[in-house]
């Protein structure tokens, strides 16, 4: 597996973790942005999770993907990334 960008996120809880960055997709014709990410790159089948990426007064902001339209956009992602 190649090497991810690593970031650390804050959890609404106050609890700081690391996350390896897959990609970044944008949503055509919208202002939407879902980050791809995994918690573990080493092993062989990782698991990915999505979320929605936002800016809230200058920092980044992880929140849920609750659209059908949004989930069958990152679905795909993950299938064509999976290949």
């Amino acid at each position: 597996m190649e090497n991810f960008e690593t970031i650390k996120i804050t959890t609404p809880e106050g609890k700081e973790m690391e996350l390896k960055v897959i990609t970044i997709l944008k949503k055509p014709n919208d202002d939407k942005s879902f980050l791809l990410y995994t918690f573990d790159d080493k092993k062989e089948n990782v698991d990915i999770y999505a979320s929605i990426i936002k800016e809230e007064e200058g920092q980044y902001v992880l929140d849920s993907i609750t659209e059908k339209e949004d989930w069958d956009l990152v679905q795909k992602a993950i299938k064509e990334l999976s290949e």
